[in-house]
């Protein structure tokens, strides 16, 4: 028999049995469902907006205001610090370089052989070099993949803007996400570097003052008064304060989950490398102020190294753009000249400058230009 709908035809039975009224069955008491729960953020069903709760609203808005209060009050603390040690420099160079003249300089400047320009220049590149060495560290620990000749670009260019324009943190970490977000690297990626970066830097320059201070507080203790044997002590903890950094790393080698990111610390063997190319920047800096330094001062390498960390702490507190008049005057007071040496001092300084500032400044612009010049080119193509 043909079937219609997918179901078989009912015979004369069914069709009767169809044609008689159904009982209806009685319906059967359901449970009753327990009371909806006031939708808050956490209970919100699906497709409805959260209402927020006042009282968390209200923390965060408390939060945010303290947060723009306390950066309010480091801003206006960080302007007040680096005015009062620009203005102590101004009064140093007043002291000591009043009767200094304008042809004097130039004529001491004249008087810095090539051979120690040269040197100058190559312990720059050495300190840059070195540089790069814990730029290409802190990149894999984003556990990104980067070319060996681009992290070396971008290392350069980052350091050799932020070093010169001051407040080094926040225009290093500018000048990094503009370079590496064209590689794929995000926010987040960045300021692993930025901290990675900066981490081995201050271990770097603890390593490298409490050493200094250890073999050599001399000028330190001449220039403030204070004992050599105090000297001496401050360097001893700084190089335990070091020596504690390595043993957390030991015992807390393991991955970290922050804001849903994975961050490594580094363990022992890449510490103590980023400690190692860390310390080999700074003597190469010290270096190149060595060679420049006039040699009737009968300084010492250790001297000037002491010397050296000294006026780059204070240069880092000042946040004035590349330390300029700050890092000056501190060396200036720290070795304090007698007045036929100032202005052979004070010249091998603009020498410095020169040398280990402004030169990798260009080169880092001509650089950050032809990776931007590049970029566009492919954008086009």
């Amino acid at each position: 028999m043909t079937r219609l709908g997918g179901e078989g035809a009912a015979g004369p039975g069914e069709a009767a049995t169809a044609l008689m009224p159904r009982k209806e069955a009685p319906e059967r008491p359901t449970a009753a469902a327990p009371p909806a729960a006031p939708q808050t953020g956490e209970t919100a069903i699906a497709g409805a907006s959260p209402i927020p709760d006042p009282a968390t609203a209200e923390e965060e808005r408390g939060l945010t205001e303290r947060l723009r209060r306390r950066a309010r009050r480091k801003r206006i603390l960080s302007l007040a610090v680096g005015g009062a040690l620009l203005l102590f420099a101004g009064w140093i160079f007043q002291r000591w370089a009043a009767h200094v003249t304008l042809e004097e300089l130039l004529r001491e400047m004249d008087e810095i052989g090539p051979t120690q320009v040269g040197l100058a220049v190559g312990f720059t590149a050495l300190s840059f070099v070195a540089l790069i060495g814990y730029e290409f560290y802190a990149v894999q620990f984003t556990r990104r993949r980067l070319s060996a000749p681009l992290v070396a670009l971008y290392s350069f260019i980052t350091q050799g803007i932020a070093h010169a324009t001051g407040f080094a943190i926040l225009v290093g970490a500018t000048v990094r996400y503009k370079l590496y977000s064209a590689r794929g690297f995000d926010l987040v990626d960045v300021a692993k570097i930025q901290i990675y970066f900066t981490t081995a830097f201050g271990l770097a320059v603890f390593t490298v003052g409490g050493l200094a201070l250890l073999l050599d507080p001399g000028p330190l203790a001449a220039a403030t008064g204070l004992a050599t044997v105090w000297w001496r002590i401050l360097g001893g903890l700084l190089l335990v304060a070091v020596a504690a950094v390595v043993l957390v790393g030991a015992v807390l080698h393991r991955r970290f989950r922050i804001f849903g990111h994975l961050v490594d610390l580094p363990g022992v063997m890449a510490t103590l490398a980023l400690i190692s190319l860390g310390v080999g920047d700074l003597l190469g800096i010290a270096a190149a102020l060595h060679v420049l330094l006039p040699a009737d001062l009968h300084l010492g390498f250790f001297q000037t190294l002491n010397i050296f960390v000294a006026a780059l702490a204070l240069g880092l507190v000042s946040n004035v753009p590349g330390s300029l008049g700050v890092f000056e005057g501190a060396v200036v007071l720290l070795i304090s000249p007698s007045p036929g040496l100032a202005a052979p001092l004070i010249s091998s300084l603009i020498m410095f400058r020169a040398v280990y500032y402004m030169l990798p400044l260009l080169l880092a612009i001509l650089g950050f230009g032809a990776v931007e010049l590049s970029r566009l080119r492919r954008r086009r193509a």
